[in-house]
């Protein structure tokens, strides 16, 4: 078996637009693809600036819901800092908690999928 990576998460939305306007310019990710298909099916795909793994913005199917997404986790090296210029550009966090090995702040998605800021300062394993 060859599995070697996380290559894209779905993330279902409720309105591509609005969550493409938040990811893009609230959270700073950079836009790889917008492409609308033949059957008007858009296809939306963002990460943040040199990650590997990706995200959709997707339209809910095969039992999503919008906002059902819970967990996932980003790094920054100064969450002090991040903090500070994602709640300047309206992305509401919870305050910094202090955890063995780093730092954490939650946020959500305008549809409510949630997300964990971290800054670690060793590996955090699950």
């Amino acid at each position: 078996m060859s599995i070697s990576r996380v290559d894209t998460v779905s993330i279902p939305v409720s309105d591509q637009g609005q969550a493409l306007t938040f990811y893009r310019d609230a959270l700073g990710f950079e836009l790889i693809r917008d492409h609308l298909a033949d059957n008007h099916k858009r296809w939306i795909q963002l990460a943040p600036k040199g990650a590997e793994t990706t995200i959709s913005l997707v339209m809910p199917f095969g039992g999503m819901e919008a906002g059902s997404v819970q967990g996932l986790v980003v790094q920054t090296d100064d969450i002090h800092t991040t903090h500070g210029e994602l709640s300047r550009r309206g992305v509401p966090l919870s305050e910094i908690v202090t955890i063995i090995g780093g730092r954490f702040a939650t946020f959500a998605d305008p549809d409510g999928n949630g997300w964990v800021l971290i800054e670690a300062h060793s590996q955090m394993l699950a």
